[in-house]
């Protein structure tokens, strides 16, 4: 059976194949193999996916969503965002526990346990002093990466006590040194850009932009990304932080029309954008 405890077994194992829309896997114990003859215990990925395995119920959506992006990518930048029907991400004194559902936090978890490197801006880290680990289910933590303009950043703050590594990117010349931490001085011009050249420059592969809203606009706006996803919860908020903030257009035919495929994840909906 597939629980929280091996699904990052199965994960793993589609990443390291080569690059189909056709795979055959069998499952024995917590070991996954290309499957050449019928079994009954197998996944089928053909288009669609199909378990013919038991899999833990809260995991089999999540999963139909993520195994998709596994065949499609070898590598990608995928930025998610969790908000209102109405756009909002957060509340004006910055509340937004809990916006999205126990399921679309697992979900998050599982793109954690997916991805090799994982960027916020370091608002996110001052104002929530997250972990920004793989805790819900079992699975690698992706290295976090940190957007720290001023390095403001201090060892205070909960990702500089785990032992865990992380990268600063700041415009800041300073001596300031961070617990199991790089960091990397880069221009002031083309700073985003600069960053993701960096990145793929490290050898990372599969990297999530986590936040928040001005990160994840400022890599939308430059075109940095290949998945842009919208986790969308049945609430209304009326006021608050948008999901997105980019530059005002005069004519709806500057408007973004990505290729898009919408999914249904328990009560909320995710908005999957590919560029």
């Amino acid at each position: 059976m597939i629980t929280k405890n091996n699904i990052h077994l199965l994960f793993d194992f589609i990443k390291k194949q080569k690059k189909t829309k056709n795979l055959k896997i069998s499952q024995k114990n917590n070991n996954f193999e290309i499957s050449k003859s019928s079994y009954t215990d197998d996944i089928i990925i053909n288009k669609v996916v199909i378990f013919n395995c038991e899999i833990d119920k809260s995991l089999k959506e999540i999963a139909l969503i993520v195994i998709p992006l596994l065949m499609k990518y070898k590598k990608f930048f995928i930025a998610q965002l969790g908000q209102s029907l109405d756009g909002k991400i957060a509340l004006f004194n910055g509340n937004s526990h809990y916006i999205n559902s126990k399921k679309s936090i697992l979900y998050l978890h599982a793109l954690r346990s997916i991805c090799d490197g994982l960027l916020v801006g370091v608002n996110t880290i001052i104002k929530d002093n997250p972990l920004l680990t793989t805790r819900n289910m079992k699975g690698s933590s992706p290295m976090r990466i940190i957007i720290d303009p001023s390095l403001k950043l201090t060892n205070r703050l909960n990702i500089f006590k785990d032992g865990n590594k992380n990268i600063v990117f700041t415009q800041k010349v300073s001596n300031k040194k961070l617990n199991n931490t790089i960091i990397y001085k880069l221009p002031k011009k083309n700073f985003t850009k600069l960053i993701y050249q960096k990145i793929i420059d490290l050898n990372f592969n599969y990297i999530l932009v986590e936040g928040g809203a001005t990160t994840i606009s400022n890599f939308l706006e430059q075109e940095l990304l290949d998945i842009m996803q919208f986790i969308i919860a049945p609430i209304i908020i009326g006021s608050g932080i948008d999901s997105v903030k980019l530059k005002s257009i005069s004519n709806l035919k500057y408007a973004l029309r990505p290729k898009s495929i919408l999914y249904k994840l328990g009560d909320e909906m995710i908005a999957s954008l590919e560029f």
